[in-house]
């Protein structure tokens, strides 16, 4: 028989190396080399092993990427930190296959990180026979490139609060609380780079989180909460179509503000005295809907995507960017705002797009009015090359936007609340400080930052590029109290993991 020649191109991770052993098992294939592409692992590891080029089984050259057959047995304790027990027993199987096959048992060189994927990629070549093993040797690829140390912070002042109890990756996209006892938290779990995963809804009771019921067929993620009392809390979330959900106090009620839908998105959520406000975007146009008591009305479609919004009787703000969802990436256009305005009594009847600082790469990401002449911006202006990204902060004191400076020169900004004009809140991250949340605090006159404790450092065979950063920090005032909650998320895809922190 002769034996097909094939080049194997995927995403290597637990899923991909049984099917990878078993092709090395019989005579029917003949592999000429396996190539990578982003999926279960970033791209540090992978560009390494590329340059590398070790030889397979029978000289294939491999990626040092998790596609070798005899590094199955790496991804076994990702396996077990998934909690996915019903790989286990397949997974050893595989192991057992690999060894009989001749794949062997390969062990790294002293300093060489845990093997992962991410850009498309082929090794160079192999010339080295894999009929014996070779002792590990040392190159200028297998010294870990230094990773700068993070400037000490002084102890947090935020503590953890407890264990949401979501399960497998998770992560929390918001946080809104009515009282001391009345909270609610919303995003997702059970998520997977193969699978969208559940809704995650949680509520504090003024003892402890615990998770509320939510359908997972109207909504796989929860995007925002807001809520005006504990009788009266609004979330959104998305499926194949938005879906948005009202807690009356005793139950949740449901609806598909669009109907079924597939090109609408919602993001943001606003209630209060002004009524119930959303936000959202089709592929071409950014959303702003109004509930009417009986349903939903459209009151506003713009060019661009709408992300987050705030309200107060006779005043709406809205921020985005002006990029639509079919263009790319918000970052990649200018920030977004625009201001409705009611003309007589309280009903919104007037839209405004607001005149900004031209800032290119820019998008605003949530947004908090404490007067109609005291509103606050957030969100990032990406570099030019897309590889870093700076805080951005807009105020506008009732006659103009203004830029900001605040006392962080690198990462994103995601949340904003305040109780006044001395008391202003931001969240997000720091490139300085990845493994810790940031907060940042204007008084009035003088901004200062401050970190959440930390929540992961760098390890040596972490699944993916980014496993060790915080990926999301969203912030809530608790009304009448100094207390704040910040949710989020550290880590992505199979390695994400939500946190819970409290401040006074």
């Amino acid at each position: 028989m002769t034996a097909k020649k094939i080049i194997i191109d995927r995403d290597p991770g637990i899923d991909d190396a049984p099917p990878i052993t078993l092709a090395h098992g019989g005579p029917e294939l003949e592999i000429l080399g396996i190539t990578t592409v982003d999926g279960n692992v970033g791209s540090t590891l992978a560009d390494r092993g590329r340059a590398r080029g070790r030889p397979g089984r029978d000289g294939e050259p491999v990626a040092d990427n998790g596609a070798s057959v005899a590094r199955a047995r790496r991804y076994l304790r990702p396996c077990r930190d998934m909690r996915i027990t019903r790989w286990w027993p397949a997974a050893m199987a595989c192991l057992a296959l690999a060894t009989a096959c001749g794949g062997g048992s390969e062990t790294p060189a002293e300093g060489a990180s845990a093997p992962r994927s991410s850009t498309a990629s082929a090794t160079a070549s192999a010339t080295a026979s894999a009929t014996a093993p070779r002792p590990p040797t040392s190159s200028p690829a297998d010294t870990p490139t230094p990773v700068p140390t993070p400037s000490p912070v002084p102890p947090s002042e935020w503590k953890h609060a407890g264990d949401a109890g979501l399960k497998g990756a998770a992560a929390l996209r918001d946080v809104a609380a009515t009282g001391p006892r009345d909270a609610w938290a919303v995003g997702y779990q059970l998520s997977a780079e193969d699978r969208e995963g559940s809704p995650a809804l949680q509520h504090w009771d003024g003892a402890r989180w615990a998770q509320a019921a939510v359908s997972g067929v109207d909504a796989w993620h929860l995007e925002d909460v807001s809520a005006a009392s504990p009788r009266d809390v609004w979330i959104v979330g998305n499926a194949r179509g938005p879906y948005v959900a009202h807690w009356d106090g005793v139950r949740w009620r449901g609806w598909h503000p669009y109907g079924d839908a597939e090109d609408y998105h919602l993001a943001g959520v606003s209630t209060g005295p002004a009524g119930t406000w959303f936000t959202g975007r089709t592929f071409t146009q950014g959303l702003i809907t109004r509930w009417t008591g009986r349903g939903f009305r459209t009151v506003l479609r713009a060019d661009g995507q709408f992300m987050k919004i705030t309200t107060a009787p006779g005043h709406v703000w809205a921020v985005g960017s002006e990029t639509s969802a079919s263009s790319g990436p918000p970052e990649r256009g200018a920030p977004m705002i625009w201001h409705g305005t009611a003309v007589s009594g309280s009903e919104i009847q007037s839209w405004e797009r607001a005149l900004l600082p031209e800032i290119p790469g820019a998008v605003l990401r949530d947004v908090w009015m404490t007067t109609p002449s005291d509103v606050w911006a957030v969100g990032g202006v990406l570099s030019p090359d897309g590889r870093t990204e700076t805080p951005l902060v807009l105020h506008w004191d009732g006659r103009a936007w203004r830029r900001a400076e605040v006392p962080v020169s690198g990462g994103g900004l995601q949340g904003v609340t305040a109780s006044g004009a001395r008391d202003v809140w931001i969240s997000g991250v720091d490139a300085s400080q990845p493994g810790r949340p940031l907060f940042l605090h204007f008084d009035g006159r003088t901004w200062t930052a401050s970190y959440g404790p930390l929540l992961r450092t760098r390890r040596e065979e972490q699944p993916y590029e980014t496993s060790h950063l915080v990926r999301v920090t969203r912030v809530a005032r608790v009304p009448g109290t100094s207390r704040l909650w910040a949710v989020g998320s550290v880590g992505e895809g199979d390695d994400e993991d939500d946190f819970v922190l409290v401040r006074g």
